[in-house]
């Protein structure tokens, strides 16, 4: 059911005119509480086991080979049916549409779950060849399973530098992009809300975990153009 599932407030089931005017100009846009609480906590449940379950697989073999240090990285199940709420939102496929062109697919769906005391990025674009104009090369739609606090780890971003091509950080002096940046916004939501984001392009990063807690989030990707064939 839309209402038990999607969102909360039936004025969330499409963009605005300004919605997507921020999403293109800033590369990124958040949209608060879309999911209800039963929906929310089924899948916190599920990834929270997730976390559990590497984290004990890390403890007994240290020789594991691990992405980023402190991070749980995982990738979820396109199909699954506990995260169809992330993946299915009417939104998304609203906001594929506006930046990706009329033809996209769903790329992947994935967890990362930056521990205590863990998560901190340099601000990077996630590909090396930056487009700073014309259509987006891809849409992240970043999903809080549990509240991004200014304390547990948020995203951050650059507004705007999907479209800029000079970067914001010095790229010659060494961890220039770990410090803090001038124009970066630490993005706050409660659990159940979704961040849409320029991942390709927009310079961001993950933020320290300062919580007691796994800080839980999944992004389903969008690229332009039909899907390949399996």
């Amino acid at each position: 059911m839309l209402g038990e599932d999607f969102a909360r407030e039936p004025g969330a089931i499409q963009l605005s005119a300004q919605q997507r005017r921020s999403l293109e100009r800033d590369g990124y846009l958040l949209v608060p509480s879309l999911l209800g609480d039963a929906v929310i906590a089924r899948m916190a449940g599920r990834l929270a086991e997730l976390v559990h379950q590497t984290v004990a697989a890390w403890a007994a073999d240290p020789a594991l080979d691990i992405v980023e240090p402190g991070v749980v990285h995982a990738k979820l199940g396109l199909a699954d049916p506990d995260f169809a709420p992330c993946c299915d939102h009417p939104l998304l496929g609203e906001a594929a549409t506006a930046v990706l062109g009329p033809d996209w697919h769903r790329g992947a769906l994935s967890l990362r779950a930056p521990l205590p005391g863990c998560g901190h990025q340099g601000l990077h674009p996630d590909f090396e060849q930056r487009r700073t104009e014309g259509p987006w090369q891809t849409l992240s739609a970043m999903w809080c399973i549990t509240a991004f606090t200014s304390e547990n780890g948020p995203l951050r971003v650059i507004p705007g530098s999907h479209r800029v091509s000079e970067p914001p950080i010095d790229m010659l002096a060494f961890g220039s992009g770990m410090g803090p940046q001038p124009d970066e916004v630490k993005i706050v939501a409660p659990a159940g809300s979704v961040i849409m984001f320029n991942s390709a392009d927009l310079w961001h990063s993950g933020t320290f975990n300062y919580s007691p807690s796994p800080r839980l989030a999944i992004t389903v990707g969008f690229s332009p153009g039909h899907s390949p064939p399996d």
